[in-house]
């Protein structure tokens, strides 16, 4: 007899969750002045698709959800990858140890969509075969892919199977600085037809952009190139020093050009119908809260970094990371369950518990809604826990200790 298969319960169960996802989208709304709804409610029930499982709004856009990197291998030679794509690892999961692990990961109630990401996904040769197990069991499913690869047949192939939609990369609007950024000359040309390929069949879009010194002035301009694509979110990396990553620390944004994306993006956010999310930068969404007098209320809401309470990455081998940035392996799905993992892990429980936070966040007030990037401070200090070294609002924090200094001296 061959092992029962699980099965992931629906985008609507409980119905309490779908409430959750949408009052989470009301907040920000107010929070951001947002204007895309009339993009977003044509498409509603893609959308509550896509963001199945979801407890708010996270670094990694809407936790709860697992993202599987089901190869190292890759068509382009990315500078920043933190995967380091291009060839596949030796201990790559084959077809059956992989419908292992996606078996595995039914098994977790809280997960119901599903990430395929690499290297490229789309150059696995048992991925459409990966897809159609995975929808089987009942995921939503999304394609984190470059983008090239995706063809009109393709796009049309991916429909077929009831993929929701792809996650694509661009991170220039220069052509030119595009394909030297990703290291194969035409990366943006098929990038953008494999983009619009999909949108053609009805998939849901959302656009990657990894910002660093290279880019940071092309910041508005990239964003509104996504909503021109079509796009119904835009995350916005910040480059990490992770994977090949490790040699571009000298690209990396300061504190006060953190800052000034927070600024910028809040204030593009008005204009633009995608959602913008900065990855690597929870401290986005104490900024949109640290001038509400309902900052109690948005935890509900808002939990900044997703590394181990939002995030659940598997490596190719089966390694599981509490991030796709944080290079700590919580446990293994070849000898392990993904639902022991998720609960018992030590890493992913420590990660759940802000009180294990040190220095400057861990006595915060925006420590419920931020958290402080984990692997900005794991890369940059060695420790997972410590205080985010580049939080663009130290300032702010500064200045809310000085007056508190300053009260207390002038007295009752």
């Amino acid at each position: 007899m061959g092992v029962k298969e699980p099965h992931v319960r629906p985008f609507y169960d409980p119905p309490s969750l779908v409430l959750r996802q949408v009052a989470s989208l009301m907040a920000f709304k107010r929070l951001t002045g947002w204007p895309g709804l009339d993009r977003w409610l044509p498409k509603a029930g893609l959308m509550l698709r896509t963001a199945a499982g979801a407890l708010g709004f996270g670094c990694f856009g809407m936790p709860i959800h697992p993202v599987y990197e089901v190869t190292a291998a890759c068509n382009l030679r990315c500078i920043h990858c933190h995967a380091r794509g291009g060839k596949p690892l030796p201990d790559e999961l084959d077809t059956e140890g992989a419908k292992d692990v996606i078996r595995k990961l039914a098994e977790v109630p809280e997960f119901r969509t599903l990430v395929f990401t690499g290297g490229e996904p789309l150059v696995r040769p048992d991925i459409y075969e990966l897809i159609a197990y995975a929808k089987r069991l009942g995921f939503s499913v999304l394609i984190a892919t470059n983008a090239t690869l995706i063809t009109k047949a393709v796009a049309r192939r991916l429909r077929d199977l009831g993929v929701e939609g792809i996650a694509a990369s661009i991170d220039f609007v220069d052509p030119r600085q595009h394909d030297q950024y990703r290291g194969v000359p035409g990366a943006f040309r098929r990038a953008v037809e494999g983009i619009e390929n999909a949108a053609d069949e009805g998939l849901y879009i959302h656009i990657n952009i990894t910002l660093s010194k290279l880019n940071l002035n092309q910041l508005e301009d990239l964003i509104r190139f996504a909503d021109r694509l079509g796009a119904y979110v835009v995350f916005l990396y910040q480059l990490l020093p992770a994977g090949r990553g490790e040699a571009l620390r000298n690209l990396l944004l300061s504190r006060e050009e953190l800052l000034q994306v927070m600024e910028r993006v809040k204030r593009i956010q008005r204009e633009v119908k995608p959602v913008i999310i900065p990855v690597g930068l929870p401290e986005y969404f104490a900024y949109l809260v640290k001038d509400s007098p309902a900052l109690r209320v948005y935890p509900n809401f808002f939990r900044g970094c997703s590394a181990g309470g939002g995030m659940f990455y598997v490596k190719p081998n089966g390694d599981v990371w509490p991030c796709a940035f944080v290079p700590i392996k919580a446990g293994n799905l070849r000898s392990q369950s993904a639902l022991e993992i998720w609960r018992n892990s030590p890493v992913f429980r420590a990660l759940r518990d802000r009180d294990n936070l040190k220095g400057p966040c861990s006595t915060c007030r925006f420590r419920d809604v931020c958290g402080g990037c984990r692997a900005r401070a794991f890369a940059l200090t060695g420790d997972l826990f410590a205080s985010d070294p580049m939080c663009p609002l130290v300032n702010v924090r500064a200045e809310e200790a000085a007056q508190g200094r300053a009260a207390a001296a002038i007295g009752p």
